[in-house]
């Protein structure tokens, strides 16, 4: 499926320079970009749901720091 988008002249440059510095095509600067941004709001999305979850069971939650020291690990 082909999809248009609209960029205007400076857009467009700084995607070319970009497509240009890694060698890829403009296309693929937009979709690498596109899934990238579909992926993180995926992942903020779960995030904020095991966030809710957790704060409804009442679970604690730990920092690395505390997580390594009540493991022995630091």
């Amino acid at each position: 499926m082909a999809v248009s988008v609209r960029f205007n002249d400076s857009e467009l440059g700084l995607l070319k320079e970009y497509a240009s510095l890694y060698n890829v095509s403009v296309s693929d600067v937009i979709r690498k970009a596109t899934m990238d941004m579909i992926e993180d709001s995926m992942d903020v999305a779960i995030l904020e749901a095991a966030m809710e979850r957790i704060s409804k069971e009442g679970s604690k939650m730990y920092t690395f720091e505390e997580a390594g020291k009540e493991l022995g690990f630091l």
